[in-house]
């Protein structure tokens, strides 16, 4: 390539593919597809910056129709994630560190179904005791 093939682009505006796409809605991304029998995730995340988790009692969320499946880092996921975070787990086990660490997970065929089970959670059946 000459060096005047490399300058056409560099140092110029140039429009990208999607641009007028994004700009008027159109495009598409992963969050608006959907598909059959796609369930909706939901996180339930510590309102307190440090506490130990006492118990995750989620039988009345369970109990919602259409609610598939519930998972907490203790009983059902003991994994670990991340480049740089590896030693930070899915789901909090047994002592949250921050504001917003996830907690619990709720599977539902809508998104509506998982957010009031993921509201079940919330304001009736996490016990966390805060830590000094």
């Amino acid at each position: 390539m000459s060096a005047s093939e490399e300058l056409r682009i560099v140092g110029k505006s140039v429009e990208r593919v999607d641009a007028r796409l994004k700009a008027t809605g159109e495009v598409r991304f992963c969050a608006d597809l959907t598909l059959p029998a796609m369930l909706h995730a939901k996180v339930k995340r510590s309102h307190l910056p440090h506490a130990r988790i006492l118990r995750i009692d989620f039988s009345k969320a369970a109990k919602i129709p259409g609610v598939k499946g519930i998972i907490t880092g203790k009983a059902d996921a003991p994994y670990k994630h991340g480049i740089g975070i590896a030693d930070e787990y899915f789901l909090a086990r047994d002592v949250v560190r921050m504001v917003g660490e996830p907690v619990a997970a709720v599977a539902a065929e809508r998104l509506d179904i998982a957010e009031e089970a993921l509201e079940k959670i919330n304001n009736q059946e996490v016990s966390l005791v805060f830590l000094d």
